[in-house]
C-alpha cells in the first residue's frame, strides 16, 4: 500500500455512494492480544508496528470468504482519506496479507480526531494514545542515539585526515643519509597508516550496523495492545477496491472515529512528515475509478468462536458474482425444550406428592383415633 496517497472520499452523500454490499463485503475478526507493542525500524510519514499472529495459526480476519492475518499497523497525520471531503488529523490503517498468499491484501482504516463533535470510539481511546506516545518516545530515543552515533563517527573522520597529515610530515623529516633505509621506513610509515586507517573504518562501519540493526524496533511496555479494542463492532462501514495497487480496503466513517487528546495529535504531527495528499478534484476523478460501497451491518467479532467454528459456503459457480452466503453451523438440538418442559413437569408432581404425604402425616399425629385416610379426609392443613 502506497504511504503518500488520498484514495477517496468517504460519503455516503450521492454521487460518492455507488451502493451496498453486505454479503460481497463479509467482515468478521478474531484479533487476539499481541505479546507485545514493537515499532517497526521504518517510518518517515508515519508510525509503523508490528502485531503478533494468533496462537495455533488461527487466521485473524475473514472477508469475502478470503482468510487474512496481520501484516503491519500504521498511523498516519492527517488522513489518507476525505470524509466527506475533508481531511481529519490522522487515521489508523491496519494491512492484512492473505493466509493463501494468492489473495489481494486487505487494509482496514479508522479516522482518529480530536474533535468534541465526533462520536468517540472509546474502546481504542487509551490504546491508541499509548501507541502514539511509546512511538514518539521511540523516535526520539533514536534520533538521539542517532545523533551521537553520528558525532562519533565524524571524530573518527577527522582522526584519519589527521592521521594523513601527521604522516606527510614524519615522512618530511626522516633523515636522509641512506636512501634504503629512508624507503623502508616510508614502506612501514605507510603500512602502519593504512592499517590504522582501515580499523578506524572497520569501527564506523561497525557502529553503523550495531546502531541500525538493533535500535529498532522497539517493544513497549505497559499496554494492553489488542485491535479487538479499535476496530467497531456492528457499526456501518465503507468499502472499495483499490484496482491501480490491487488492494481491498474497508473505511469507517468519522462517526467511528477514535477520539484521542489533542496534544497527542500535537506531538504526532511534530513527530512525522504529513500525509501528500491530492485535491478534491483528485478524489473525485477517483470516484469512477474505485466505485465505493457501505455495509450497513458492520464488522463481527468472533474472540469468543473460532474461526474454524463457521462454514462459509460460495455458492457461485465460475464466472458468476463473488457474493456470498455465511452459514453458521449449531451444536444445540432441538431436545432441549422438550427436556425442560419434562423436567418442570417431574417437579410438579414430585412437589404435589411432597405436599399430600405431610398432610397425611399431620393428620395421623392430630387424630391418632382415625386409621385410615382417603382423599374425602384431606382437609387444608392451614385452615381449622
Amino acid at each position: 500500500m502506497g504511504d503518500q496517497t488520498v484514495l477517496m472520499n468517504i460519503s455516503e452523500i450521492s454521487p460518492y455512494l455507488t451502493g451496498f454490499c453486505d454479503l460481497k463485503c463479509d467482515y468478521s475478526f478474531y484479533y487476539v492480544s499481541s505479546s507485545s507493542c514493537t515499532i517497526a525500524p521504518t517510518f518517515s510519514n508515519s508510525l509503523k508496528y508490528f502485531y503478533d499472529s494468533n496462537p495455533n495459526g488461527i487466521p485473524q480476519v475473514l472477508y469475502n470468504g478470503i482468510e487474512y492475518v496481520v501484516s503491519v499497523v500504521s498511523i498516519y497525520s492527517s488522513s489518507i482519506h476525505f470524509f466527506d471531503g475533508n481531511l481529519v488529523e490522522a487515521e489508523i490503517c491496519i494491512l492484512h496479507k492473505s493466509v493463501s498468499g494468492s489473495g489481494s491484501p486487505l487494509v482496514i482504516c479508522i479516522p482518529i480526531t480530536s474533535s468534541s463533535g465526533s462520536i468517540p470510539n472509546d474502546k481504542g481511546t487509551k490504546m491508541i494514545s499509548q501507541m502514539i506516545t511509546g512511538g514518539i518516545d521511540a523516535i526520539s530515543l533514536n534520533d538521539t542515539n542517532r545523533t551521537n552515533i553520528d558525532n562519533v563517527i565524524s571524530n573518527i573522520s577527522s582522526s584519519i585526515s589527521n592521521l594523513d597529515s601527521e604522516t606527510s610530515q614524519i615522512e618530511g623529516e626522516l633523515p636522509k643519509t641512506n636512501k634504503k633505509r629512508d624507503d623502508r621506513q616510508g614502506i612501514n610509515i605507510n603500512n602502519n597508516e593504512g592499517n590504522i586507517k582501515n580499523d578506524l573504518v572497520n569501527l564506523t562501519t561497525q557502529l553503523k550496523t550495531d546502531y541500525f540493526d538493533n535500535a529498532l524496533p522497539v517493544k513497549m511496555g505497559n499496554i494492553i495492545y489488542t485491535l479487538d479494542k479499535v476496530i467497531p463492532v456492528n457499526r456501518q462501514f465503507f468499502s472499495y477496491t483499490d484496482t491501480t495497487q490491487n488492494c481491498y480496503f474497508i473505511v469507517y466513517g468519522t462517526d467511528s472515529a477514535i477520539f484521542v487528546d489533542s496534544t497527542v495529535i500535537q506531538s504526532l504531527q511534530e513527530t512525522i512528515n504529513p500525509v501528500t495528499t491530492t485535491t478534491n478534484s483528485t478524489y473525485n476523478d477517483n470516484m469512477n475509478l474505485y466505485p465505493l460501497f457501505l455495509n450497513k451491518t458492520g464488522a463481527t467479532s468472533l474472540l469468543t468462536n473460532n474461526l474454524s467454528d463457521e462454514i462459509y459456503i460460495d455458492c457461485q459457480p465460475t464466472g458468476s458474482s463473488t457474493e456470498q452466503t455465511n452459514v453458521t453451523t449449531s451444536t444445540s438440538t432441538t431436545t432441549e425444550p422438550k427436556s425442560s418442559s419434562t423436567q418442570f413437569f417431574v417437579y410438579v408432581v414430585f412437589f404435589i406428592f411432597v405436599l399430600i404425604a405431610i398432610y397425611m402425616v399431620f393428620s395421623y399425629i392430630t387424630h391418632p383415633d382415625k386409621k385410615s385416610f382417603s382423599m374425602s379426609n384431606i382437609k387444608n392443613p392451614f385452615y381449622n
